[in-house]
Order: C-alpha cells, then structure tokens, then sequence
C-alpha cells in the first residue's frame, strides 16, 4: 500500500482542526469547515447540515442571559470555560470522557435582541454522530430558552 491514502485519510480526519478558527470576526462566529461534525446557527439557511437555531431568551437582561449561561457551563464536568464579559462572548472546549477529545463550543450574545447566536465543532475527526447539535439542544433545554 502506498503512502498517498494513508496521508490523505488523516489530512480528511484532521481537517476541522487545521481548518476555520474560533471566535468572532466583523460581529459573527467564525464559518463552519465542510466536514458534518459543526453547527452554527449563523451557517447558510440552506444547508441543513451545518445550520442550527440559535438560542433566544426572554425576561431577564443580556447580562443575565450571560451569568445563567457562564454559571451552567462552570458546573459541568470535563468543559473548560472562556469568557469575555465586554463582548457577551463564550468559548469552551468539551472534552469527551473516554479518549479525552476536545470539541470547540462557542455562544455569542447579540447586543440589540435577546438572541445567542450558537457553534459547536468537533476537532478531531470528520463524523460527529450528531453529538454537537445534541450537545446544543441539550443546553437550550437546561436553560429553558428557546
């Protein structure tokens, strides 16, 4: 067997970690690679694979909305959290339990509506098995939002 299938699998499975950057870029979260293991909810409407609702809620203040999200993701296991209060912005990375693999999850709040916009991506691997658009949906059911 050859080398060249050998290099271009790994170049496939590790192309979400050399691929798009975390954070935010002109107001936004940054685009989601093409490998189905991310979504964001500022991906293109028409592509089901990678878009996902973003998160919005009601009665309490932008900086609430940000202390009851932070304060969730403190208290749960294997997830290193980042957070910028100027910027109502969160970065964090889930480490799966077993082999300890890092997906990058990240919420941005918008300034004017009560509206988080959303993105979770797996490092490693190219099929995620659905697990960060559950991921997201989970906490959108612990936090009661919509």
């Amino acid at each position: 067997m050859t080398p060249e299938p050998i290099l271009t699998f790994l170049l496939i499975c590790c192309s979400s970690f050399l691929g798009p950057r975390t954070g935010v870029y002109d107001g936004e979260l940054n685009y989601c690679p093409p490998t189905p293991n991310c979504v964001s909810s500022q991906s293109w409407n028409w592509n089901p694979i990678h878009n996902i609702k973003p998160y919005t809620y009601e009665n309490i203040s932008r900086e609430e909305a940000f202390e009851q999200l932070k304060t969730l993701l403190d208290s749960k296991e294997n997830v290193h959290v980042m957070a910028d209060r100027e910027k109502f912005y969160i970065k964090t990375f889930y480490f799966t339990k077993v082999f300890r693999f890092p997906d990058k999850v990240e919420f941005l709040f918008e300034e004017h509506t009560p509206t988080v916009q959303i993105r979770s991506a797996s490092v490693f691997g190219i099929f995620d098995i659905f697990h960060n658009r559950i991921r997201l949906e989970y906490i959108r059911n612990e936090l009661n939002w919509k």
